[in-house]
């Protein structure tokens, strides 16, 4: 997948350069970042380098001529808003240059009739589930921990698929949500991998698509839209390993299930837990579903801090693989 070209051009120049350097330093899959001090050089350059996306300060926007520089343009801009209809989007330059690459890749996913093309991979992305019919057993400790220390030696991308995540307490986010992209999807739109960057949080080196916000949302996405989001991702994407922190609240919860490479189950030992277990069992053996009882490690500890150790250690055992 050849990577896209974006040009910023700014009349400050310290801006420029600033903006440039740290899309440098972070180096994303999809997109590289030149900056340029002055609309000729950026005219001059893209003459034999066309830029797919020009952020382009306001100021430039009277001078310019579309026509010389037929990617998406977008405009920065220094006040937060605006009083007449903009010709070309807009966004507030004084904010994090991070934010300023999302709403960007945002704006050029909504726009561009094309797919960014196809991943190459040395393998298939691997989907390690994480799932328990009971609650309050440290899924989601469990999930985080091995899905940072994976990420630490290979790409990957967690996902959520609880009824309530807390994830928004927890890690804010500037509102787009996974459903966002079951929406872009489903509207048939061919730039995922773009729209997939526009959403994409990180703990650590651990990718995240920010889950969905209420329990209605949930109920909204059916089994096919999990599936052709997950062959999306295989598609489109460069994870390695996707972490599913299942629920029963996901529709086509077995399909997924047993489209997992491995699952890890916290249990507890007590009464109400052993009966709840075997219900869930006898469940998966009455729909001839053993296949999903095969693949499922049960796991239990005295406390978080082993439950999260143990996490570790499994995040590191397959990243070597």
């Amino acid at each position: 997948m050849k990577r896209k070209q974006i040009a910023v051009c700014d009349v400050e120049r310290d801006y420029t350069m600033r903006f440039a350097e740290y899309a440098g330093r972070h180096q994303n899959p999809l997109f590289v970042v030149h900056g340029f001090t002055g609309l000729e050089k950026l005219l001059e350059d893209t003459k034999e380098h066309p830029a797919d996306i020009v952020l382009l300060s306001k100021n430039y926007a009277k001078e310019f001529k579309k026509e010389k520089c037929p990617g998406q343009i977008i405009c920065l801009s220094e006040e937060e808003y605006q009083e007449e209809e903009p010709e070309y989007p807009v966004i507030y330059k004084y904010q994090s240059c991070p934010q300023i690459l999302k709403k960007a890749y945002d704006i050029y996913a909504e726009r561009t009739p094309a797919s960014l093309g196809t991943a190459l991979r040395l393998s298939e992305m691997k989907r390690i589930g994480i799932f328990s019919p009971l609650g309050r057993i440290g899924k989601t400790s469990f999930a985080l921990a091995m899905g940072k220390e994976l990420a630490k030696q290979r790409r990957t991308l967690y996902l959520n698929m609880e009824e309530f995540s807390g994830f928004e307490a927890l890690y804010p986010s500037d509102g787009q949500t996974l459903s966002e992209l079951i929406y872009f999807m489903k509207q048939g739109k061919k730039a995922f991998a773009c729209k997939l960057e526009s959403l994409i949080g990180k703990i650590g080196s651990l990718s995240y698509i920010p889950p969905i916000k209420s329990p209605a949302e949930l109920k909204d996405i059916k089994r096919e839209d999990w599936e052709e989001l997950l062959k999306a991702l295989e598609r489109e994407s460069r994870y390695e390993f996707a972490i599913l922190h299942l629920s029963f609240g996901a529709d086509g919860i077995f399909e997924l299930l047993e489209g997992c490479d491995a699952i890890y189950m916290p249990i507890a030992a007590d009464e109400t837990a052993r009966a709840k277990l075997w219900q869930y069992r006898e469940t998966l053996k009455l729909l001839e579903l053993e296949e999903i009882l095969e693949k499922t490690k049960e796991i239990t500890f005295p406390n978080m801090e082993q439950l999260e150790g143990y996490a570790k250690t499994e995040g590191k055992r397959w990243s070597k693989n």
